[in-house]
Formats: structure tokens, C-alpha cells, sequence
């Protein structure tokens, strides 16, 4: 495992946490009847428990950012990598039902393409022996 590899599937990782966010506000804004503000959803991402499922894969992705960080030199070693790596495999391919992660993961896969498209790349990118950008 090499820094190539945690630094390809990283933006993978932000985008899926992306479009989960969104999937998140678009059914608030169903719920609700209007639209949710950008600040709305910020202090509702840092506040509620309603997104707490969320937080494997955000403590996963700065998990990743400290990691590119902290290392020297300027890589993480190849332990290091194979593991961060290998918990995105377990949140993501597939998800594990018996978490909240991967219960509320498999509803939004079911109800958001983009989350799907999201979660196609990533899975893709997180294959053994999968071309680094």
C-alpha cells in the first residue's frame, strides 16, 4: 500500500460523504416542506444525532487527512495504508447491516443515484490491484 493509493481514494471518499450530505438534505427538505440552508445543514451535521450515523465515514476520512499529514517520509507506511484502506472496504463493500452506518448506507443506496454513483467509484477505486489515478 502506498500513498498513491490512500491519496486516490480519498476524493472518492469526500465525494461520497458529499452526496450523502445531500441525499440527507433532500430528504429533510421532503420532510420539512422547505429548503434547508447550507448553515442549516452544517449545524445540523455537527449538532444532531440525525446525521450520527454519518460519522464512521468522517472520522475515516480525516483519519486519512492526519495520516498524509503526520507521516514521514511524507507517506504513510504500507501498515498504515493497508488498514485505513482496509476499513473503507468494511464500511463501504459492502455495508454492514448490523451498524447504523450500514443500515441508514444501504437505505440511501436505495433511494439516492447519486449516492450510487458515489459508492461505485469508491468501491471501484478500493478493488485489490484497482489503476491509481
Amino acid at each position: 500500500m502506498t500513498n498513491s493509493e490512500i491519496v486516490a481514494v480519498r476524493p472518492l471518499l469526500l465525494e461520497l460523504h458529499r452526496q450523502l450530505l445531500e441525499a440527507e438534505r433532500a430528504d429533510m427538505e421532503r420532510f420539512r416542506g422547505e429548503r434547508v440552508s447550507g448553515a442549516e445543514l452544517l449545524q445540523i451535521a455537527t449538532d444532531s444525532m440525525r446525521l450520527a450515523w454519518l460519522a464512521p465515514l468522517s472520522e475515516l476520512i480525516v483519519e486519512i487527512d492526519e495520516a498524509l499529514d503526520a507521516e514521514e517520509p511524507d507517506e504513510p507506511s504500507a501498515d498504515v495504508a493497508g488498514a485505513l484502506l482496509d476499513r473503507a472496504r468494511e464500511l463501504v463493500a459492502p455495508p454492514q447491516t448490523e451498524t447504523p452506518f450500514g443500515r441508514r448506507y444501504l437505505v440511501m443506496l436505495q433511494l439516492h443515484p447519486a449516492v450510487v454513483m458515489a459508492h461505485s467509484a469508491l468501491v471501484q477505486a478500493l478493488r485489490p490491484g484497482a489503476p491509481r489515478g
